[in-house]
């Protein structure tokens, strides 16, 4: 029986492989190329010196766990609790607060940490503050919580990575049909108990889709992380790299690390299959919205307010009034506009490449056969950590920078040095493994509802490929391929464990100078690209909130 299936599984991989073109093939090699090298790296050092499973594992399992609850649970209730009031009830404010809910995504983890721990500091406001009030001189004078702890570090991940949780209940919201909920309220059920039995059992896998991808968001940071002192797998794999230079041991953690991520994207896909059921439920009765009575009223829209506040609006008036002391200071260099140069053409071209690939995937899966699930390899990237990541790169980088060296060396007599390793071709082809699922996602979503009628209609009419290419294919994605576009080049802006691991010497982007200063305590440089990378994420975050809100009125 066993030999059996074997051999049926064999007959469909290598049928699968056939099916595949010399350019798949390529594709998905180059894509997927990190992944194998990484686990190649760490199995064939298993049990060797370098191997640091029965030293470093358990500490990193035990506060990666610890974080990954914390943070599960603040951000699974906070995203929750905001998708089923602006969802359900009408309140002063609710159509602002549709879409500025989401603004807290477009601050990295790393710079509302550092913000942060800026505002929780002995100088900052609130210590202040409380200085002020009691007369006191020193912090021995009154308690203050240590910020810079697990708790703190929970508190501010939370704050960032909500909107996950609540873009994805809020969807959910939106499609469901609002015929149960009336028969709920018709039996005599109050808003609390259609919720508790009703609404939150149905949004479950909604709420574990959105979990899912903001703890796998946590477990790619590296700034935050360190800068709250907490030693998580990736931070522990940074460490043993560049700290011990101990790359195997690095590299088994880092296959930990990528198996958690696995079982978290498993738990999210088999979530999203549920989700979809639930989806085709008959949505025509729109979900209502109850008229709550003012003093209810005021305590939502409060709470909406305090919780745009911390995540969103806390962090940018911390940097900002940073930002303008600097600029008053006139201690604005030029630096930063050069960081601002090199982040901008290494995102655009990282951008560029995914969404040329990401077409190339796209178009493969929506036509797809056998080879679907080989396909799959090329957009695994985005589920790999930057750091973890990195490793997976250098390996094959620099392996062929050094049969490089050896025919130059043969040929020439001249050593050309790491040439891709230590270039900013490594940086790019980062961003090009990590980022391409975006890419992919958006445009295979936009072929799927577009349909095949409008291509096989020029085909009919006698037009070739590239024809049909140029002047059908393309201007119908148009709005999909500018979405993935802009979100792949906003990713890549914000991008810092990869970046910070693979640039070359003397190579500043906004988020490795943020990261640089931040790191020694000079909060007042980081200010100023800080607040850059934010301002452009907010560009997709501010479309793509107004544009949900916008799907459904009830």
């Amino acid at each position: 029986m066993i030999a059996e299936k074997s051999g049926v599984a064999h007959k469909y991989f290598t049928g699968a492989i056939s099916r595949l073109s010399l350019i798949e093939l390529v594709v998905i090699a180059v894509m997927a190329l990190p992944t194998f090298a990484l686990a190649w790296l760490a199995l064939g050092n298993f049990g060797t010196e370098g191997g640091l499973f029965s030293r470093m594992l358990p500490v990193a399992l035990r506060e990666t766990g610890l974080l990954l609850l914390l943070v599960g649970l603040f951000a699974g209730a906070i995203g929750m609790v905001s998708a089923w009031l602006v969802s359900t009830f009408e309140f002063p404010g609710r159509r602002l607060f549709e879409w500025a809910l989401i603004l807290p995504l477009a601050i990295p983890t790393y710079i509302s940490a550092y913000a942060w721990v800026e505002v929780m500091d002995f100088t900052g406001p609130l210590q202040s503050f409380i200085r002020a009030l009691t007369g006191a001189k020193t912090v021995k004078e009154y308690w203050f919580p240590d910020f810079r702890t697990i708790g703190g570090g929970a508190f501010v991940m939370s704050l960032v990575l909500y909107p996950y949780v609540y873009l994805s209940c809020r969807a959910f919201f939106l499609m469901q049909s609002g015929a149960m909920a009336a028969a709920s309220r018709t039996l005599g059920a109050g808003p609390w108990r259609t919720f508790k039995d009703v609404t939150l059992p149905l949004a479950r896998p909604a709420i574990i889709v959105g979990v899912s991808l903001a703890l796998m968001e946590v477990i790619n940071d590296v700034g935050a992380v360190e800068f709250f002192g907490v030693n998580t797998m990736t931070a522990i794999v940074y460490a043993t790299w560049l700290n011990q230079s101990n790359l195997p041991g690095a590299a088994q953690l880092a296959v930990t690390a990528v198996l958690l991520i696995a079982g978290l994207i498993w738990l999210e896909q088999h979530e999203r299959r549920k989700l979809s059921y639930l989806n085709k439920r008959d949505s025509r009765v729109p979900p209502p919205r109850t008229k709550l009575r003012a003093a209810h009223a005021i305590w939502v829209s409060l709470f909406c307010a305090a919780i745009v506040g911390l995540g969103f609006v806390v962090p940018v008036l911390e940097l900002l009034s940073t930002a303008i002391v600097r600029f008053m200071r006139g201690a604005v260099d030029g630096e930063i506009l050069e960081a601002l140069w090199t982040t901008v053409w290494l995102a655009l071209i990282g951008a560029l490449i995914c969404v040329a690939v990401g077409y190339f995937t796209a178009r493969r899966m929506v036509n797809a056969d056998g080879s679907r699930n080989l396909s799959y390899l090329a957009t695994f990237g985005y589920a790999v950590p930057g750091t973890i990541l990195a490793i997976g790169i250098v390996v094959p980088l620099g392996f062929l920078d050094g049969v490089i060296n050896d025919a130059t060396r043969a040929w020439f007599g001249v050593t050309v040095g790491l040439v891709l390793s230590g270039s900013p071709i490594a940086i790019i082809y980062a961003y090009s493994v990590r980022f391409l699922t975006v890419s992919h996602n958006s445009l295979e979503s936009a072929m799927k509802k577009r349909g095949t009628s409008l291509m096989e209609a020029a085909h009919v009419l006698g037009a070739n490929r590239w024809r049909t290419l140029i002047e059908v294919d393309l201007p119908t994605l148009r709005p999909a391929l500018v979405a993935a576009l802009t979100l792949v080049f906003v990713e890549c802006i914000k991008e810092l464990p990869a970046t910070l691991l693979l640039r070359p010497l003397g190579l500043e982007t906004l988020a490795t100078f943020v990261y640089a200063e931040a790191s020694l305590e000079n909060f007042e440089s980081a200010a100023v690209p800080a607040l850059l990378i934010i301002f452009i994420a907010l560009v997709p975050a501010v479309l793509g909130g107004k544009l949900q809100g916008s799907e459904r009125e009830g």
